[in-house]
């Protein structure tokens, strides 16, 4: 074998530099693609393009490079290294991602420079349309500016028949001199409640709650309790949503007491704009079900058993009319623009249907401090709440389709466009790839991460709309109407059968991936991954799956590329910090001199302790490097048989978790 130069990547990374800049662009995604569409769990644009650069040979112009990502998601790796000139490949599964990866990187580069005026343009004008034909739906909309809907959950108690209040969020507003709360005061005499908005919540207020406690719920009238079980069968059959306060926006926001509600509902309308949408097109209300997974999907334990049923009727209408509009407009946009330009027109302006889903639904939480709606397909799975935000998203408030519509035509105006590089991403399963051996100088990726999300899941609440939308155009893609979770690869015990199941699924599906990646990828080049997880299945799945795929972990990076306000980074007190990991195969190491004996697990946890003191990493990242660098080491001694039985990788792992815990005081994994 001839000699084999280290990469960059292998050598020295400037993980400071590349966190500061990672976390700092996940604060400016207005003017990012990841702004177009909605997916999950995606990198920086800026760590990739690094990753992507770090790992290629130095002696060599990036455009002469070729570089596979098996595991596009939102295409980050693939737009990023677009944008270094590299010749990228990449391979997905979902059918929502898929859809993702060909407008950004193949219908961006088809429609020419104009595209962004066009978005604007004829994005515009659906808006306007939509806003005149969902008027009847709002009766307050024009003569109130009413942009927000506030709504509880209500049930009727079995045992005496009156109303019980499931409100848990009161508050309208937290920020300083307007708070703002909504509470219900029942009246004992008429047995009813009083719906009032009010500035605080005194105590006499706060204790008419009908919540006795986190999981059991008392009638105020006859006392009657339910407990955990009671609460989920009450909620199924005879519980409904009811509207408590709107939101009114002049100069700023104005919250009313819905004392009135049948001022500013109309359930009628909605029916019928649906049943005529639906004619329209030829397709029915998607009925696409969710896995009643109690824990991650935890509307279906209450009885929102459907991906429609996550919808009030208004939020439905508005969807179906905004997908009719745009099947509609394809073909007056193909004799206006032509053909490549209208599918690109089409395809972009699709991201509104994206908005809608994640942004207006029952999932949806009003965010008291700063007045604004929080995404209801956030992940990993789905929340189940008791008072939720309806917007109208046709006015100028919170999560507003006009707003929305700037940023995806700012985003599509970042995304690279290369008059000689075209990405070539192909639909299928990174288990088996299509590629001849040797072709590609890296491979760089980031994958499923265990049991972290469960992504088809999260896009089945958004494919089946857009294939209301798309269908016409890109039959192809949306022919099915639910996404295939069956090739996902993802530790999912309810699918799998059991929790040993599922280890031995994704392990060995990452083992085939990474056999795979060894083989296209070229004797002297590098595979990079970027990973996290909290648990010690989490990594003994993903490293078992390096030793049987025949590779050597040639160097480990940590990277801090989450917001600071959320639980990962470098100072957790567990693997959450992210890791990336370099590997070659075995031969190409063994050449390098990288395949020799390891050291011991005390060794190499004082290894790891001087490069975190040398590099000012804290300890817990001391401990991450020090656990994958063992479990590399301690697994390889197994048997291929062992290597795939989650009891016996995981009980060598956890002796590398206590020896480790021995000399990190502190530091820990999570209990999955």
């Amino acid at each position: 074998m001839t000699e084999i130069q280290k990469r960059p990547i292998e050598q020295y990374l400037d993980v400071a530099t590349i966190s500061e800049a990672g976390t700092s662009e996940r604060y400016q995604r207005a003017s990012s693609p990841h702004t177009v569409f909605t997916w999950w769990a995606r990198r920086p644009f800026s760590t990739a393009a690094d990753l992507i650069s770090a790992s290629l040979d130095p002696a060599r112009p990036a455009e002469a490079a070729k570089v596979l990502d098996p595991f596009v998601g939102g295409a980050t790796f693939p737009l990023a290294g677009a944008r270094l000139g590299v010749e990228m490949y990449g391979m997905e599964n979902n059918e929502l991602a898929y859809f993702t990866a060909k407008a950004l990187l193949e219908l961006r580069r088809s429609a020419g420079p104009q595209l962004r005026h066009l978005l604007m343009l004829e994005g515009r004008e659906v808006l306007d349309q939509l806003k005149a034909e969902t008027r009847d739906l709002y009766p307050a909309r024009d003569t109130e500016n009413i942009i927000c809907y506030f709504w509880s959950r209500s049930a009727a108690c079995t045992s005496c028949g009156t109303e019980m209040p499931l409100q848990k969020r009161p508050w309208l507003s937290k920020k300083a001199g307007r708070q703002r709360a909504v509470v219900q005061q029942p009246d004992f005499d008429t047995k009813s409640f009083d719906v009032r908005v009010v500035d605080s919540i005194s105590a006499a207020e706060a204790g008419h709650s009908a919540w006795s406690g986190r999981n059991t719920l008392r009638c105020l009238f006859c006392r009657h309790e339910y407990d955990r079980k009671e609460i989920a069968e009450l909620i199924r059959t005879a519980s409904a949503d009811k509207l408590t306060a709107v939101a009114k926006l002049d100069k700023r926001k104005h919250f009313l007491p819905a004392t009135h509600p049948h001022e500013f509902i109309t359930d009628a309308v909605a029916e019928r704009i649906i049943k005529e949408d639906c004619a329209a097109l030829g397709l029915q209300v998607p009925e696409v079900v969710i896995p009643a997974w109690s824990g991650i999907t935890n509307p279906t334990v209450y009885g929102h058993e459907t991906v429609a049923s996550l919808f009030t009727e208004r939020q439905l209408a508005v969807l179906t009319r905004l997908c009719r509009i745009l099947s509609e407009r394809q073909r007056p946009w193909e004799e206006k623009y032509g053909e490549p330009r209208a599918k690109a027109i089409a395809a972009f302006l699709s991201g509104l249907v994206d908005q809608l889903a994640d942004w207006n639904s029952r999932l949806c939480m009003w965010i008291s401090q700063n007045e604004q709606v929080g995404r209801g397909l956030s992940g990993p799975g789905m929340p189940m709440l008791w008072d939720f935000v309806e917007i109208d998203p046709l006015l100028r408030g919170p999560a507003n389709l006009y707003a929305k519509l700037e940023r995806i035509a700012a985003g599509v105006d970042q995304v690279p466009v290369a008059a000689d590089q075209e990405a070539k991403i192909t639909r299928g399963d990174s288990r088996t790839m299509p590629y001849p051996d040797a072709f590609f100088d890296a491979v760089v990726t980031d994958p499923p991460y265990y049991d972290n999300l469960y992504y088809s899941i999260l896009a089945d609440c958004i494919y089946p709309f857009k294939r209301m939308a798309l269908v016409g155009s890109f039959p192809e893609i949306f022919s099915d109407p639910r996404t295939d979770s069956t090739r996902e690869l993802t530790a999912a015990p309810r699918r799998q059968g059991s929790t040993a199941d599922a280890w031995t699924y994704f392990s060995t599906g990452m083992t085939q991936v990474l056999r795979e990646a060894r083989r296209v990828v070229k004797p002297e080049g590098v595979i990079t991954v970027c990973y996290a997880h909290s648990s010690i299945s989490g990594w003994s799945s993903l490293i078992a799956a390096y030793v049987r795929a025949g590779l050597k972990i040639t160097q480990l990076w940590p990277l801090t590329i989450e917001r600071t306000h959320r639980p990962r980074s470098m100072k957790s007190a567990a693997i959450n910090t992210s890791l990336v990991l370099v590997a070659r195969p075995s031969a190409a190491a063994g050449a390098m001199g990288l395949a020799r004996e390891a050291p011991s697990t005390v060794a190499l946890i004082t290894t790891a302790l001087r490069r975190a003191a040398a590099a000012d990493w804290p300890d817990d990242v001391a401990a991450t490097l020090a656990f994958v660098s063992a479990a590399e080491a301690r697994l390889g001694e197994l048997t291929e048989e062992m290597l795939s039985q989650q009891d016996a990788v995981n009980a060598v792992c956890r002796r590398i978790a206590e020896t480790i815990y021995e000399n990190i005081p502190g530091f820990s994994f999570s209990s999955r």
